[in-house]
């Protein structure tokens, strides 16, 4: 006797595949026609494992893919999310390999954007970035590659110029320096942007 057998559609549903020995399941209309199944045929137990993993990539890719299209995420973040939802780990690995290689998930965008957030609103030194991406899971090559983008000369004079004004209105002039080190500005970078600041004044 075979271990499962393909019933037909049902709508909103997709086709149901009969375990004799077990639960039945559901695959989509995509993963019926890519492998080029039909409806009465029989199953092996290794075919239903092999099916019932190609529906849960197809399932899982779609799921990360409905994460990426609110924003960019580590490989990271989307592993505890999809773990969450109930996939394993040997569906989601290959699976985020395979969106990294189609450049739908990005470190890279990723580490540029959250470097460009945070510049933004309240900049920071390129030591507690780089700490920041690593806590979010951002890979050392795309984070050090996104470090390196923005955090040129002009880049450092402008996000310590922007630092120090913050820092003058939160807690005076004298504390300052003291406050931009906190933000893990280092003394090149510090000295780098003030001594552009005064010359701007």
């Amino acid at each position: 006797m075979a271990f499962a057998r393909i019933e037909g559609e049902i709508p909103g549903q997709g086709y149901q595949v009969l375990v004799h020995e077990g639960f039945p399941f559901f695959i989509t209309a995509d993963v019926f026609r890519l492998r080029h199944l039909s409806v009465g045929q029989e199953l092996t137990e290794a075919e239903c494992n092999e099916l019932k993993d190609a529906q849960a990539r197809r399932n899982c890719r779609s799921q990360a893919m409905a994460y990426l299209a609110r924003r960019e995420h580590t490989a990271l973040e989307l592993t505890r999310k999809l773990t969450q939802k109930g996939y394993e780990l040997h569906i989601i690995k290959p699976t985020l390999e395979q969106l990294a290689s189609d450049n739908l998930l990005s470190e890279y965008r990723y580490a540029l954007l959250a470097i460009e957030h945070r510049q933004k609103k309240s900049p920071e030194g390129r030591v507690l970035m780089a700490q920041r991406l690593g806590e979010k899971g951002v890979n050392r090559e795309d984070a050090q590659r996104a470090l390196d983008e923005l955090y040129g000369e002009e880049a450092i004079v402008e996000y310590v110029q922007k630092a120090y004004s913050q820092a003058i209105r939160k807690v005076g002039e004298d504390k300052a320096r003291y406050l931009l080190q906190k933000k893990g500005f280092s003394s090149y970078e510090i000295r780098l942007g003030l001594e552009g600041f005064e010359k701007s004044e």
